[in-house]
């Protein structure tokens, strides 16, 4: 806080400090602990009001091990809270405990009884043992605060003891469990005390295998995820019948959900990742509201063909080691946009992977399209795509807003751009510089063939005789919408990189295609 230069203290200009304790409360409540601390050196009146603020974060970590010390300054600031009987809207308590350590777990639990009478909103309770495993018990008070609003339990035990007590939560509207070891009968017991939850989380708690909620009706997001967990082959079952739902995240889990029939009317993000189970039901679901899909690294879908009915879908994005089947019901509005990223790992790559690729890009033909392959493997010298092409090759080519190839030797780059240009025609062709080796050969190759039209490939000349124009440019400063232009590659090897990654771009201009 800056005071008058001069004169006499009385024409100091420190107006915040008069704003009455409860405005500054409030201000307090947008700081950090270390923020709202360091505020005690402004003003005299300013050093005991960060220690009434509403919000509440105490962690043993900036203690090191000082259990004592720790224990000392929780038990000060909730006396004084309760003392000058105050709320805490926000408590977040972060501690270090281990079964073995009977003492501070009474003494949590009796922290969380003193909080519980004061009113808190939300309460984020986060044990960081050394133990792998969660060992220690949620304290039972915590299911005894009536005005919870929030609720937020890293790694813990949830059993029967825990919840003897527990009250019906009229308020409570976020529930997000992280690491809780728990079986299904004691989570669905919490869950129906519930009935105002709109935000459930559930994140790598490996015990629970079955999830069935369907008294849930304000239920608008829900999210699933055993990433990290190691590889297990149990079931996990997800059954959410509530037509409320808004948003659903499921990573990493055996996933059985999208049977006939299910009701998704309200339904407008979904996204599943690294599922390893079948999705071909989704053709069988309606998603009226659907405008966000995402399919990362599902399992199987080589397998199936997939027709999603979703008329007003307007962003797809899957990455996968294979090119999916998949369809989308006709729309009226144009899409945002999709991101499609392709892994192969084939050393006999054909112009059939290419044609089923360019099939998934016409049924997103209304969005600007970014597609990304990654090469893991040799692909031949050469791809004929005429012979296989019933479909008009070059001349029905999809429009691709960018297109990149990762990790993609120079040597193998003319036959990757020979297959990816027959069915597609890029508006931008994309590489980055990040001090990888042979990435300035990589860029060289294309500058070869886009810019000086050098290729010894005969096919090639098919697609670059459409090539109006290539422009080169660069952007280094991490600003997707500033770029310089690149007129020679000695310009480009001189080019003073200062960012760890510096994005490189083509800009192509094709004769039969409109900038609109």
């Amino acid at each position: 806080m800056k005071r008058a230069q001069g004169g006499d203290c009385s024409n100091s200009t420190d107006r915040i400090s008069d704003l009455p304790e409860g405005i500054l409360q409030r201000i307090f409540y947008f700081l950090s602990q270390k923020e709202a601390v360091r505020t005690s050196l402004l003003s005299k009146s300013w050093r005991n009001i960060w220690c009434t603020r509403p919000y509440l974060f105490l962690s043993d970590v900036t203690f090191k091990g000082n259990k004592h010390e720790f224990v000392s300054v929780v038990d000060n600031a909730l006396r004084r809270y309760r003392d000058q009987r105050m709320c805490v809207e926000i408590f977040h308590l972060c501690t270090s405990l281990d079964y073995s350590d009977s003492e501070s777990v009474t003494i949590l639990d009796k922290w969380i009884r003193v909080v519980t009478n004061m009113g808190v909103k939300k309460f984020r309770l986060s044990n960081f043992s050394k133990r792998k495993r969660s060992s220690v018990e949620v304290p039972s008070g915590v299911f005894e605060a009536k005005s919870l609003q929030g609720l937020h339990l890293n790694r813990f035990k949830l059993e029967e003891k825990s919840i003897e007590r527990i009250v019906l939560f009229k308020h409570l509207k976020t529930l997000c469990l992280v690491q809780i070891s728990v079986h299904e009968e004691v989570f669905h017991k919490v869950i129906s005390c519930c009935p105002m939850i709109e935000t459930l989380e559930v994140t790598r708690c490996r015990r629970l295998t079955t999830i069935k909620v369907s008294d849930l009706h304000n239920l608008t997001n829900f999210t699933f995820s055993m990433y990290g967990c190691p590889p297990s082959k149990k079931l996990h079952t997800i059954e959410i019948h509530t037509p409320s739902i808004k948003t659903v995240k499921i990573s990493e889990g055996n996933i059985r959900w999208f049977h006939k029939g299910a009701d998704f009317r309200n339904l407008e993000d979904l996204t599943l990742w690294g599922v390893d189970s079948s999705l071909e039901h989704l053709s069988s679901c309606k998603f009226p509201s659907l405008e966000s899909l995402s399919l990362l690294w599902c399992d199987r879908m080589e397998d199936i063909k997939l027709f999603i009915d979703a008329p007003n879908i307007r962003k797809f994005d899957f990455i996968g080691d294979s090119v999916p089947s998949i369809s989308f019901a006709t729309t009226s509005s144009k899409w945002d946009g999709s991101v499609i990223h392709v892994r192969y790992d084939l050393s006999d790559l054909t112009s059939l992977w290419f044609l089923k690729l360019k099939e998934l890009l016409k049924s997103l033909s209304r969005s600007k399209i970014s597609l990304y392959l990654t090469l893991g493997d040799v692909i031949p010298e050469t791809i004929n795509l005429e012979q296989d092409d019933n479909d008009g090759g070059n001349r029905n080519a999809v429009v691709v807003e960018n297109f990149m190839s990762w990790k993609c030797d120079s040597c193998l780059l003319p036959s990757l751009l020979n297959g990816a240009m027959t069915i597609c025609r890029p508006r931008n062709v994309e590489d980055y510089l990040c001090g990888e080796k042979g990435e300035m050969e990589r860029i060289e190759c294309l500058w070869k063939i886009l810019m000086q039209r050098e290729s010894g490939n005969e096919f090639s000349q098919l697609w670059l005789q459409e090539l109006d124009d290539v422009i080169m440019e660069i952007n280094d400063n991490d600003q997707r919408d500033e770029w310089h232009p690149i007129k020679t590659l000695s310009e480009l090897q001189n080019y003073d990189r200062q960012m760890e990654l510096t994005v490189i771009r083509f800009v192509l201009k094709w004769r039969q295609i409109c900038d609109s």
